[in-house]
Formats: structure tokens, sequence, C-alpha cells
């Protein structure tokens, strides 16, 4: 005979009968977006800042991908390094995070750097300019850094269910998500995740580099 799954961690209340019910989480997760501040950051962006725009100098012609107002770049720029390794750190965390509410997925705390393929490229944003609406749904985590990014507009980020209209307004999962640009904000979401980069609306330009990460199961 089957035993009953034990009910996973998961949240408390109590009722309006006054009864202590156990909510636990688990399944199918909502789509999460996480963000933290970089540690230092003001060192780090003008090191970041000098590179890109000093590479941009040498490289002025834009990639024929690029959006227009938007210069892309790629290259190994001074601090990209301490990048890999919080977007690598943040992954591991966010996995524990994952396996503490019972949601299935893989620990990682074993795996080490060479089980993370990575790859990045600088942007660089004028006045007027936005990125048109896209996923990096090859790989499995996405995100970005803002070198220079506080006032220079906002990026949403949206799942399909709320573009097809199958989610109500209101509901806790299936919407949009709207984060304005802050210089030193790192943030990483799921690469099948669709977003755009709303216009800049300030004469400050946008630099930033995007980056994905695919982990060697």
């Amino acid at each position: 005979m089957n035993q009953p799954m034990p009910i996973a961690p998961g949240m408390q209340y109590v009722n309006a009968n006054n009864q202590t019910i156990v909510l636990a989480r688990g399944g199918i997760l909502h789509t999460d977006i996480w963000r933290s501040m970089m540690p230092d950051h003001p060192r780090l962006n003008q090191t970041l800042k000098t590179a890109i725009l000093d590479y941009q100098k040498n490289h002025p012609t834009v990639d024929k991908m690029a959006n227009p107002g938007c210069w892309r770049g790629s290259d190994e720029f001074d601090g990209w390094q301490t990048l890999r390794r919080m977007a690598i750190d943040n992954v591991k965390a966010i996995h524990r995070h994952y396996l503490s509410i019972g949601a299935p997925c893989a620990a990682l705390e074993s795996f080490d750097d060479s089980r993370f393929e990575t790859n990045h490229w600088a942007n660089v944003n004028e006045k007027g300019s936005s990125n048109a609406i896209h996923s990096h749904s090859k790989w499995h985590w996405s995100g970005v850094y803002y070198v220079q990014g506080t006032g220079t507009g906002d990026i949403a980020l949206y799942s399909q269910a709320y573009l097809n209209q199958q989610v109500s307004l209101g509901l806790p999962y299936g919407q949009s998500f709207t984060l304005p640009a802050e210089d030193g904000l790192l943030l990483m979401f799921p690469s099948y995740l669709l977003h755009e980069v709303l216009p800049n609306p300030s004469d400050r330009q946008r630099i930033n580099i995007a980056f994905n990460v695919k982990i060697q199961f």
C-alpha cells in the first residue's frame, strides 16, 4: 500500500475557524525573477564603463542584429569574471531556494565552474532606443548587469500566458513584471522568459552587460 506523500515545508495560516492550516508549495512553479546588487559596484562599474566605451570607440560598426540606437559588442572586458562568479553563485543559491520548498530541481553545490557554460555581450543604448521583445530559450538562466542604468528606462518581462491573454489580472502567476534599470543591479531570470527593454527616456547612455548561463547536468 502506498504511503501518503508527506507535506513539504510550506507556510501556515490560521483560518476563520481558528484552525491552523499548513499550505505546502511544490509542483510547477510560477516564473520568478531574481535581483541583487553587486557589492562594491561603483568601482567595478567604472572599470567596465571605461572598457566598454573604449571597445565601442575601436569597433564602432553596429551589429546588424542590434536594435536601432543600440550598439552591441562582445569582449572579455576587465571585470567580467567578477560578474560571472556572482552569476554562478546566484544560480546555486536560487536552486537551493527551490529545493527548500520542495521543487523538483537539481542540487548544484558540488558543481564546479566548468559545469556552467556562459556567454556575454555589452549593450550601449542611446536616448530613445529600446530592445524588441525576445527570449534566450536555448540557455537555462539569463540576466543583465547595469553598468550605467539609473534613469535610463525599464526592462519588462512577460509570460507567454500573459501575452496570449490566457491569465486574468490579479492572479499570482503568468503576469508581466517591469523593473527600472539601476546602476549595480544584477537581474536574473529563466531564459525562456520573454522580455523587452523600454525606450531610454534620458540623455544618459544605458550601458549594460547581458549574459546567459547553461548548466551541464
